[in-house]
């Protein structure tokens, strides 16, 4: 029979043994599951803004741990950038719009919750009535967001 003291240095000489394995499994990043690398981040998902008025437009995107700065898009001009989707589908990237001193709005322009089954390649168009989201899915409505001004 085992003693409780037996016991608990035998607890803690495995708990000593395993936590370093089960760390480095953590933060390898990957996981395998019957030989197929589970990754611990989302899917690389790519965001494009096209600008498709008359007039120069102004996007500013950031999430809460990236900021792309200030960008000036001519007619016809792109801007975009790739991620990763976090592991929780938690990723929001918004962007505030401008024409001059005017502003358009700021809108969610990508939100895991949303956006995760919809595109991995977003594609938002501006027009002169507002913004059109686009995804992978042909002839599904568009999302929309009307501009402020």
């Amino acid at each position: 029979m085992i003693n409780s003291s037996t016991f608990l240095t035998i607890f803690y000489s495995m708990f000593i043994i395993i936590s370093p394995v089960l760390i480095s499994l953590i933060g390898s990043e990957t996981l395998q599951h019957d030989g197929k690398v589970i990754p611990m981040k989302g899917p690389l998902t790519m965001v494009v803004i096209h600008n498709n008025n008359d007039y120069l437009l102004g996007v500013h995107c950031k999430s809460r741990d990236d900021d792309h700065g200030f960008h000036i898009l001519k007619k016809g001009g792109l801007y975009g950038w790739i991620f990763y989707v976090n592991f929780m589908n938690s990723t929001l990237y918004f962007c505030g719009f401008s024409q001059g001193q005017v502003k358009k709005g700021v809108f969610d322009i990508y939100k895991a919750v949303r956006d995760s089954s919809r595109c991995r390649n977003c594609t938002w168009e501006t027009k002169k009535d507002g913004i059109y989201g686009y995804g992978e899915i042909p002839h599904k409505t568009p999302l929309f967001y009307k501009w402020l001004m």
